[in-house]
């Protein structure tokens, strides 16, 4: 799925004597085409013995690339992952419009006329950038009135889908050759690749659909450092596969941080409190905004999440993980 309005799904398979559960952060896969994202994490946790792993940023089955995974309290930073950019490199058909805008989909429309040029492309991709309101493809996990969009449009129901304000970065055509166009697209948080796609064919008056897709970033993490199913298989063989399970405060380097010197502080931040003026000291410097702040310890581990700009009666402003006095 191109979108990302799934945000995080977590499942915990069972805890085993073997299963690694003192391992926290995340580990990037390369999903595979045909499994979907909950597939490909539940196949993972089970080759780990994983006692927790969720996913974040979904994948549609046909597409493959860079899935972000929590492993065990690593699916309590998941939500803070999925507001980063992603990008990917998408194949466009131009000329066949089908009803869930890719090639898994039943065709709709066929374009008969000639050709069209490259450039008419670049001018129909111009108009999709920045922020602008999208559609939501009749196929996607989106609720409507307590049912999920893809349920409603195999049954036929009619429904008039949600409209959502999403970014574009930026867009590149890397190639082209009628029908079909190949682009790089670096967007925000809820973005429909599929959407984009038909929206470019409507514009271009040909109708388009996804062709293949491949997510190839996702923040800081990118295609070259994702792990396939079998690298993965190699390296629990090899008893490895732990160092490459990034840890919770790097995956969180995009976020402020102030490290506790103070022994005192840290055995309040363990009960879930603290100290009231040492927040008010804190704030002086700490950027406005509803981002959290990592709290991490003198050896760099992260031992909470701190929201100081919580809106008033929020249900928490502290997110605390396991960790130790020295690290």
């Amino acid at each position: 799925m191109s979108q990302l309005d799934a945000g995080v799904r977590t499942l915990e398979p069972g805890r085993s004597q073997a299963a690694p559960s003192n391992i926290h952060g995340v580990l990037i896969v390369d999903k595979p085409e045909g499994l979907s994202s909950f597939q490909t994490t539940q196949r993972v946790a089970r080759m780990l013995s994983l006692s927790k792993a969720g996913h974040c940023g979904t994948l549609d089955p046909f597409a493959t690339g860079v899935l972000v995974l929590g492993v065990n309290q690593g699916t309590r930073i998941v939500d803070q992952l999925t507001l980063q950019d992603k990008v990917y490199i998408v194949t466009v058909r131009l000329g066949v419009e089908t009803d869930t805008l890719d090639r898994t989909g039943q065709v709709l429309a066929s374009y008969d006329g000639p050709p069209i040029g490259a450039q008419a492309c670049e001018n129909a991709m111009g108009r999709f950038s920045g922020a602008f309101e999208q559609e939501v493809p009749r196929f996607s996990a989106v609720q409507v009135g307590g049912r999920r969009l893809y349920d409603l449009a195999r049954r036929g129901i009619e429904v008039t889908p949600p409209r959502r304000v999403v970014h574009i970065e930026s867009m590149d055509l890397l190639a082209y050759e009628w029908p079909l166009a190949t682009l790089r697209v670096r967007c925000g948080k809820g973005t429909y690749i599929r959407q984009l796609a038909a929206d470019i064919g409507r514009e271009m008056g040909c109708g388009a659909h996804v062709h293949s897709l491949r997510r190839t970033a996702s923040g800081p993490f990118t295609e070259e450092t994702a792990l396939s199913l079998d690298r993965i298989g190699e390296l629990k063989m090899e008893g490895e596969w732990a160092r490459k399970v990034v840890p919770l405060a790097d995956a969180l380097a995009h976020l402020p941080r102030i490290c506790l010197e103070d022994e005192g502080l840290l055995r309040r931040l363990r009960n879930g409190d603290l100290d009231r003026a040492w927040q008010k000291e804190q704030l002086r410097w700490i950027p406005e905004g509803r981002s959290p702040v990592c709290l991490l310890t003198p050896r760099m581990q992260l031992a909470a999440l701190w929201w100081p700009e919580a809106a008033e009666g929020a249900e928490r402003r502290l997110r605390v993980f396991p960790f130790h006095w020295n690290g």
